[in-house]
């Protein structure tokens, strides 16, 4: 048990230390975060949404930011960015260990929880955005408790427990948009544990109430009530909703960067080839793009194991071919880690259909609910840099669990020798891929 531990240790510290390491020599994000502090700071109010590009944001976070910048008299752009980075890395430290402490609850054997846990805190794109001044860790952070209060308060039905879910539901909504789907979740939850019987109907009235009690607190904090009184839309951003894309028939009336070109080719399709290609992202209005661009599913594939596939920040991009051919690697190799993945769904919904099992049916919720807002939030905007993997990540602990179903799903000892074989090589190649992303920071200095 001992050895064990310290094992658990080494690895959450190999998986800390670029975490450390980026957050200390990374200077830039792939938004400006910082201009609605340094405005607030200069006016004594936050900015009007129109302000600047991120000013339509919830003021929350961004108070937080102010607050701990101005107890270290931080005030300038660089000094503000360095207190956000360090504060987010606080805040994915917490993921990382969230990430530790669920893998290890899982009944897998302990070599399997090991190379997951590395698997998972590894993951170049999770450690991307941890490093960054934006407002994206916290929503992510939430997201996680969100599923670990929800799953430990179907066991005992706590009074407590439910107010303290409730709290996390109001923070996430009021420190970005995305996080508003954590109240959704919550609310389908809720009828779900109604239609099954584990819930009476006073008590799912009760909660319900309690639930609708926060809209006002939200709607206000959050800055939504101001973009409904002054834009008529509360959910106002710094990109126009387009026209809706045909189902087959590309148009024109998309007037920014392709995304969304119709239903069909973006949300029915999986473009492999295009990303071996060309794995990675091209930034521009022109008509020159890889043909993944317009793929959502591919998209997110593309981002999850490449920390500058987006291209953004620009400064970010790493162009050598040789680490251009070890990411082509790995969207091979983690190919058949999807297919896994995609199994434990099945197995999942499998459970929820034949047993009711409210565990299932709260992972199925909290995945399939954030995938229907990133894929809604894509189709609306239609631009590609809407297609954000990172938006999917607060239902992180939920997609850690369905790989694991998919992996206790292979009865076959040749096969999970396998997979776990290719487990541990995609994890090597997120190191390669990591160790690109340093010196490609480092040569930014």
């Amino acid at each position: 048990m001992v050895k064990q531990r310290t094992i658990i240790l080494i690895a959450f510290l190999v998986c800390l230390i670029p975490r450390v390491i980026l957050t200390v020599i990374n200077k830039t994000a792939n938004d400006d975060h910082i201009t609605p502090i340094l405005l607030w700071n200069e006016r004594g109010v936050y900015p009007a949404t129109k302000d600047c590009w991120e000013c339509f944001q919830p003021p929350f976070y961004y108070g937080v930011v102010k607050s701990f910048a101005g107890f270290v008299n931080a005030n300038t752009e660089d000094e503000l960015r360095i207190v956000f980075q360090w504060l987010n890395f606080s805040v994915g430290f917490f993921c990382l260990l969230l990430i530790f402490f669920f893998q290890f609850k899982s009944s897998l054997p302990f070599k399997w929880n090991l190379s997951l846990a590395l698997f998972w805190g590894l993951n170049p794109k999770l450690i991307a955005i941890s490093i960054q001044a934006t407002n994206d860790v916290p929503v992510i952070a939430l997201g996680m408790v969100f599923t670990l209060l929800l799953l430990k308060w179907i066991e005992n039905k706590s009074n407590a427990l439910f107010a303290f879910i409730l709290f996390i539901v109001s923070l996430a909504a009021i420190i970005k948009g995305n996080g508003l789907v954590l109240f959704f979740i919550l609310a389908g939850v809720l009828l779900f544990l109604f239609a099954s019987k584990h819930i009476s109907f006073s008590s799912l009235s009760l909660k319900t109430v309690l639930l609708l009690a926060l809209i006002p607190a939200i709607a206000f904090l959050g800055g939504y009530y101001g973009k409904y009184k002054n834009y008529s839309n509360p959910f106002f951003t710094n990109l126009p909703v387009a026209p809706a894309p045909n189902f087959f028939t590309s148009d024109s009336a998309q007037g920014f960067r392709k995304g969304v070109t119709t239903v069909w080719d973006s949300f029915f399709s999986f473009k492999i080839k295009s990303l071996i290609e060309q794995p990675y992202n091209v930034n521009d209005l022109s008509d020159t793009y890889p043909a993944h661009r317009t793929s959502f599913f591919t998209q997110l594939y593309g981002q999850f194991s490449n920390a500058s596939f987006e291209r953004a920040p620009p400064s970010w991009s790493v162009k050598d071919e040789s680490a251009m051919n070890f990411i082509r690697a790995n969207y091979l190799l983690q190919l058949p880690l999807l297919l896994l993945f995609l199994f434990g769904i099945f197995a999942v919904l499998k459970q929820v259909v034949k047993e009711r099992s409210p565990q299932e049916f709260i992972h199925l919720a909290i995945f399939f609910i954030y995938l229907f807002f990133v894929a809604r939030y894509a189709y609306n905007i239609r631009d590609f840099a809407n297609m954000k993997l990172i938006f999917l990540f607060p239902t992180l602990l939920s997609m850690m669990y369905f790989l694991w179903k998919g992996i206790a799903q292979l009865k076959s000892l040749v096969l999970n020798n396998t997979a776990l074989i290719l487990v541990n090589a995609s994890t090597l190649l997120y190191a390669i891929n990591l160790a690109y992303f340093h010196i490609r920071l480092f040569a930014n200095l």
